[in-house]
């Protein structure tokens, strides 16, 4: 395709390489990281909150610095995961379970360079395959008339509700819920008013920034703020040292098979939409432990367990990537932001995105590669610094992200409004996880909705009222067929989950 031609590449190449991009490259990265070591800062709230200073940015610039956080705060969980049993990231949820035990017995330094050679080399091999994998998706996806978009977003939405975690129909209702507030504001066709209840500011819809900040960052730093606690590390993480952190080559042999198996697992659940990092890490640990001549070490600190979470969550990354580039589809909360991110640019993403904007494009594949590469030598030479800056309490930190989540809400069109829209989807978003349910569906159905309802209605008035296409051409009759497969994946595994902790509370 033509984002693949020479002169888009160098051109790429000289846009990342330039020294202001490398800086802010950098900055994402060190940011990411700190992001992702400290407990309860995520990767989606640290580019929500640095989306805001992307407005004055070329998009090349806003997507270096947005795409080098996320994978540093993916990167950065095992910080946290290895030296206080506190995953950083959702993501590292699994690192702990061998990470935090290998430094209680004085192997924090062996666990630390573990976790950024699986992360950054998954990171950096899945970029590869994101490079070849992703325009072949979309010279597929060129094929797609209105009636494939539209299909295309009910696999998607399908396919988070039944392979996320959490019920079926919670989920659902996530995403029915996302589809009314998207709906909010001005008919696109006939210019009518929806669900605005007379109010003037509504007329022109939710604004996004001030959507994602209320119903992902404010009910974060609402948990926060209620659950202070003082970060103790331990005193062998303040001594690391480099030498201690490179395994020796028996270390690369023995772990040849777990790490290609956890890296396939990783990119595999990163292309389904709605599962991502968070499950990918869970599963390849598990299925490593599974397959090990000694499973009843897992648990105890062997580095098995930290290269199968670190490779497959990184790998996932990729995976993500795929579907984000290849069709306009987010695979997870942070493609849901990056997505939303070029839009504010004025870019439309999907398939097209490989036609009309090649450059952009390939700048996404080198700064995927380059990202990753700072993120390994920043994990090397600087984790003391990460380890100091793990040490400060949140309460220095929280308010000042709050001042700039209410002043980044309110940069977007300068009205107070705004600033109401985030305080209200804060408080939406702070008592729908109290209930138990995601807000992973509600976003992803608010970015989708407009695909959505583009197809299905420029598809009926092609067809001049007919829903027959929908399961009469092949390509929109397989994707309708693989949502329901995945509903059924999805209701399957989680019933085998549930079957084996029932017997694990027997057996306890």
């Amino acid at each position: 395709m033509e984002a693949s031609s020479f002169s888009n590449v160098i051109s790429s190449f000289q846009i990342v390489l330039s020294p202001i991009s490398l800086i802010l490259a950098t900055i994402g990265v060190f940011g990411g990281m700190v992001f992702g070591a400290m407990p309860g800062l995520t990767a989606v709230m640290a580019i929500t909150i640095a989306l805001p200073f992307t407005f004055f940015m070329s998009p090349s610039h806003a997507i270096i610095l947005l795409i080098a956080i996320d994978i540093g705060a993916i990167s950065g969980g095992f910080i946290s995961a290895c030296s206080l049993n506190m995953p950083g990231t959702p993501s590292s949820v699994a690192t702990t379970f061998d990470g935090y035990p290998m430094g209680q017995k004085g192997k924090l330094a062996e666990a630390f360079g573990i976790s950024i050679i699986s992360s950054g080399t998954a990171g950096l091999v899945s970029g590869v395959i994101l490079i070849f994998a992703a325009p072949v998706l979309a010279k597929i996806a060129l094929k797609f008339g209105p009636f494939e978009y539209f299909s295309l977003g009910i696999f998607t939405f399908l396919a988070i509700s039944g392979l996320m975690s959490g019920d079926l129909w919670k989920n659902l209702l996530g995403v029915a819920v996302g589809l009314v507030i998207a709906s909010i504001g001005s008919d696109p066709i006939t210019g009518l008013h929806r669900f605005t209840f007379n109010i003037s500011n509504l007329s022109g819809g939710i604004a996004l920034l001030p959507f994602m900040v209320g119903i992902f960052v404010l009910p974060q730093l609402i948990d926060d703020i209620t659950s202070f606690s003082d970060v103790m590390i331990p005193q062998n993480a303040h001594n690391i040292q480099l030498k201690h952190m490179l395994p020796d080559l028996k270390f690369y042999k023995d772990q040849a098979i777990n790490y290609i198996r956890s890296f396939l697992i990783g990119i595999g659940i990163g292309i389904m939409p709605g599962i991502g990092g968070t499950t990918s890490n869970v599963i390849s640990y598990e299925v490593a432990r599974s397959y090990s001549k000694y499973p009843e070490k897992f648990g105890t600190g062997i580095p098995d367990g930290v290269v199968a979470s670190e490779t497959a969550n990184n790998a996932s990354i990729g995976g993500a990537f795929i579907t984000w580039l290849g069709l306009g589809i987010p695979g997870d909360a942070v493609t849901a932001i990056l997505l939303g991110a070029l839009m504010i640019h004025g870019i439309q993403p999907g398939p097209l995105l490989f036609k009309n904007h090649p450059v952009l494009v390939n700048v996404i594949f080198t700064t995927n590669l380059i990202s990753n590469i700072i993120m390994i030598l920043m994990g090397f030479f600087l984790i003391k610094w990460f380890i100091k800056i793990l040490g400060l309490h949140k309460k220095f930190l929280l308010p000042i992200i709050t001042i700039f989540c209410i002043l980044g809400a309110y940069s977007t069109n300068n009205r107070i409004f705004d600033i109401w829209v985030v305080i209200f989807f804060g408080i939406f978003g702070f008592i729908w996880k109290k209930l138990g349910l995601s807000l992973v569906p509600v976003l992803i159905a608010y970015i989708l909705q407009p695909i959505v309802e583009k197809g299905i209605r420029e598809g009926i008035s092609i067809s001049k009222g007919s829903f027959l296409p929908l399961v009469s051409r092949p390509i929109s009759l397989t994707l309708l067929i693989m949502g329901f497969l995945s509903v059924l994946l999805g209701t399957y595994m989680k019933h085998k989950v549930n079957e084996r902790n029932k017997d694990q509370v027997l057996d306890d």
